[in-house]
């Protein structure tokens, strides 16, 4: 069983981001908190398109760090580009932090591939 105070928090937290609906009764003329009788529901349709909605914010969020990600790192770019071949002029920190820049740009990369993913599982189901 869940502690009373768990399910309150829960199913606000429910409602606030939309996956289910609050219906309250009033028993009597006066509005009364303590003695109203609070219905939840919930919708498989518009949990399912809350849940897509969601990831649809998540996707455009990676997408717009990954832009900034890459605005911030032009320079890290514009050293790789004219380089090329030769490492001649690159230190040890400087590789390191442009690997970490690297390896930064492929994991949003592969967040978003797993969100367009997951957004195109959510629109087939």
């Amino acid at each position: 069983m869940v502690p009373a105070k768990d399910t309150r928090e829960l199913l606000h937290r429910l409602y606030r981001d939309k996956y289910i609906e609050l219906f309250n009764i009033n028993q009597g003329k006066q509005h009364n908190p303590s003695s109203m009788i609070y219905l939840w529901g919930y919708s498989r349709p518009r949990g399912t398109r809350t849940a897509a909605e969601n990831v649809c914010i998540a996707l455009c969020n990676m997408r717009l760090r990954r832009q900034h990600e890459v605005e911030v790192g032009k320079d890290w770019i514009e050293r790789a580009k004219e380089a090329g071949a030769t490492d001649e002029n690159e230190n040890e920190v400087d590789k390191l932090m442009f690997s970490r820049f690297c390896q930064g740009l492929e994991r949003l990369d592969n967040a978003a591939i797993q969100l367009d993913e997951t957004l195109m599982v959510l629109k087939d189901y």
